[in-house]
């Protein structure tokens, strides 16, 4: 359980409302940093989709890819930006053929399908070559291993530690923006202007901050 005493002031003012995207970029990894620094997103977490194996795992994955699947504030942030990013993330215009590291979005209602196939013909129109990343139904996400989520913090030793004192419970962890956010800095993703904003919100000690400033200047 949370620790509600020393809760990321971020992560305590999360927005009730989300609405969730669901995309392959090759190893998740990652995009789970790209996106986790995305002003907008509140949380985000790697697993496995598109595939029919029940219970998939990394060492057992059958025919599924590696995703992620971003929880954001349709407030802060629309499904189309979240497009815009996911476009420019990959090269859509290269098919891979090894399912697991294979480039897809999943689309979760019609609308979002729509908002999909318009956006990848405007990528289309802008590049003047045909988009091979695939344009997929949601059936189900499975959630990856604990030891996959968030794994640049995880790596990182110092910050993580300070995560796990706040959230012990694994899937606490996950769900933290500010744990998002951190794994985004740690990545080299994110800019300067963005973390002395939000910096004061991370729930990091005096430490923790020198250590994730460290990783802002790479």
């Amino acid at each position: 359980m949370m620790n509600a005493a020393t809760i990321p002031p971020i992560d305590a003012a999360a927005p009730a409302k989300v609405e969730t995207a669901t995309f392959a970029l090759g190893c998740f990894w990652c995009p789970d940093a790209i996106f986790g620094v995305v002003p907008g997103v509140v949380r985000t977490r790697v697993g496995y989709s598109g595939g029919t194996k029940e219970n998939p795992t990394y060492h057992d994955l059958g025919d599924h890819t590696e995703c992620v699947q971003v929880d954001y504030d349709p407030a802060a942030v629309t499904f189309e930006q979240i497009l815009e990013r996911v476009w420019t993330s990959h090269n859509p215009c290269v098919r891979t053929e090894y399912k697991q590291y294979m480039n897809a979005i999943f689309y979760e209602s019609e609308a979002q399908r729509k908002s999909i196939e318009t956006s990848r013909e405007h990528v289309e129109k802008e590049l003047g070559r045909p988009v091979k990343t695939s344009i997929l139904p949601l059936t189900k996400f499975h959630r990856a291993e604990d030891y996959h989520q968030k794994y640049e913090l995880r790596c990182t030793e110092g910050l993580i530690e300070e995560f796990k004192a706040i959230y012990p419970n694994a899937q606490d962890l996950c769900n933290s923006t500010a744990a998002a956010r951190v794994n985004g800095y740690i990545a080299g993703k994110g800019n300067k202007a963005q973390f002395k904003a939000e910096i004061d919100t991370l729930g990091l000690s005096a430490e923790g901050r020198k250590r994730l400033e460290i990783y802002l200047v790479k």
